[in-house]
């Protein structure tokens, strides 16, 4: 294991209540979809926190979104039975009246229940099924694996909920001419309707809701019966500006009238709840990582290279926020980043309780390192992770899942940056549950530590030497959507 240098030891080290305090304040500003006015004041409190930890050039980029707010949201069937319900993120209004119309029971929607059916003007009720998150998706390519108490299976670890494998099901019913699209959360582990699940951004144009798993047996007899259902969903849609609120810490190795290279630090900082892994969690190592390194101005420990932090916006609308910055800097600050590192989700490992809630297991979730550079680079990452003892850690492929990793800072490894992102997919991160317990307290400091010790060694290390072997260098064209966040057809 490497033992810390004495330039290590005298830097300041981040407090876990000032943390735990971030966390809380971000928590406390509310629902933080893309655009919302509770999104906007943590935008412009982390321009302030940025600022007075002596980052200059601190400023909001403009990010457009679609802000997608439900008001009115109810369903009831003919015989009076009221159940729960959701609106599927960013689908279409009723209008206030609501609509009325037969519903319709398409099991998962398989190709030969649309056949069977006739949706003109009907209502689609449909059982939604969820992926697998697989220990070996994972590992099949790994750079290397923490495991201290070989806690991680070969097998399912849990449902993938942000992946729902039969959502097609409510394109094709859109273009059959259902009037509305009701989806049961049968592989839900919890009871709940309310599930922030597609969240790609894309106005779609058919009302749908979500029912909770402990209702879906009676929506389900309800359809099956071709009971009448009345679906009310209204809300608004505007396009506003959301922002990645930037900030930059020039290195010392920046000489006057020359571009210095640089390393990217990026956390979303939306959410679809007051959520508190997702990401405020991140977003405390961030601003961690950034008191740290501002406080390290003008001495020894300052870096060879700027630092520049992004605290994105949308990641809740496709993951825009980064995208759009690697689009609006590919010909200039870009060309000059030498790495980039995306922090995401410091967290609790959940299971479901067997009575419609959660149950904290007491280790961390599962997290993998999404990672494309070079072994020198990897081995920076092992030797930290041990060092720090980030545990239940799996350094993986960045492309196992696709064309690009689940993950925010997915647009700095397509744009070819060495990159590395580390992030974990608790159940609970698209629900209303996940609340400040849920926040993996005892690895707040440990992460900040690493990412912080990671950035001094990859300062040190030429470019040219991070890039190498990488799956997919830079000057590659862009490539196509992912599954999770492809457009409607």
């Amino acid at each position: 294991m490497t033992t810390p240098t004495n330039q290590d030891a005298t830097s300041p080290p981040p407090r876990l209540g000032e943390m735990l305090g971030w966390i809380r304040q971000i928590v406390g500003c509310g629902i933080r979809r893309p655009g919302y006015p509770q999104s906007l004041q943590v935008e412009r409190w982390l321009a302030e926190k940025l600022s007075e930890f002596g980052l200059a050039e601190v400023r909001a980029e403009p990010v457009p979104v679609n802000r997608w707010e439900p008001h009115t949201t109810s369903l009831e069937f003919a015989d009076g039975a009221a159940l729960p319900c959701f609106p599927i993120p960013y689908t279409a209004w009723t209008g206030a009246t609501g609509l009325d119309a037969p519903a319709v029971f398409l099991g998962e929607g398989k190709p030969e229940e649309f056949q069977a059916a006739d949706l003109r003007g009907r209502v689609a009720v449909v059982e939604m099924r969820f992926a697998e998150l697989v220990g070996a998706m994972l590992k099949k390519g790994a750079h290397f694996l923490r495991d201290a108490d070989q806690s991680v299976p070969d097998g399912p670890l849990h449902a993938a909920n942000w992946l729902i494998r039969n959502f097609p099901a409510y394109y094709e019913a859109q273009r059959r001419g259902a009037a509305g699209f009701i989806g049961l959360l049968v592989d839900s582990p919890t009871h709940g309707c309310d599930f922030y699940v597609p969240y790609d951004g894309f106005l779609k144009d058919l009302p749908g809701v979500w029912v909770g798993r402990e209702h879906a047996p009676q929506a389900r007899a309800q359809a099956v019966s071709g009971a009448w259902v009345r679906l009310i969903s209204t809300g608004e849609n505007r396009v506003v500006d959301s922002h990645n609120v930037v900030g930059v810490l020039p290195g010392a190795g920046c000489q006057p009238g020359e571009i210095n290279e640089n390393i990217i630090i990026t956390c979303h900082h939306d959410a679809p709840f007051a959520s508190a892994v997702e990401d405020a969690s991140g977003l405390a190592v961030l601003l961690a990582l950034a008191k740290v390194f501002g406080a390290a101005k003008g001495t020894p420990r300052q870096l060879r290279r700027d630092l520049v932090f992004v605290a994105a916006s949308g990641h809740f609308h496709g993951g825009i926020g980064n995208r759009v910055f690697v689009e609006r800097h590919g010909g200039g600050l870009l060309k000059r980043t030498v790495a980039a590192f995306g922090v995401e989700h410091i967290a609790e490992e959940a299971e479901g309780d067997g009575q419609g809630g959660y149950r904290l297991t007491g280790r961390p979730e599962v997290r993998a390192l999404f990672f494309d550079g070079s072994p020198g680079f990897a081995g920076v990452l092992r030797e930290e992770a041990e060092r720090w003892r980030i545990d239940r850690l799996i350094c993986a492929d960045a492309y196992s899942f696709g064309p690009e990793p689940p993950c925010d800072s997915a647009p700095f490894f397509t744009a070819g940056i060495p990159s590395a992102c580390h992030i974990s997919g608790p159940l609970y991160l698209f629900d209303p549950q996940d609340t400040v317990d849920k926040v993996r307290l005892a690895d707040l400091v440990p992460m900040a530590e690493f990412f912080a010790t990671v950035l001094r060694r990859i300062d040190a290390l030429p470019a040219d030497e991070l890039s190498m072997g990488m799956k997919r260098p830079r000057g590659l064209p862009p490539p196509p959507p992912p599954p999770w966040f492809r457009p409607p057809p």
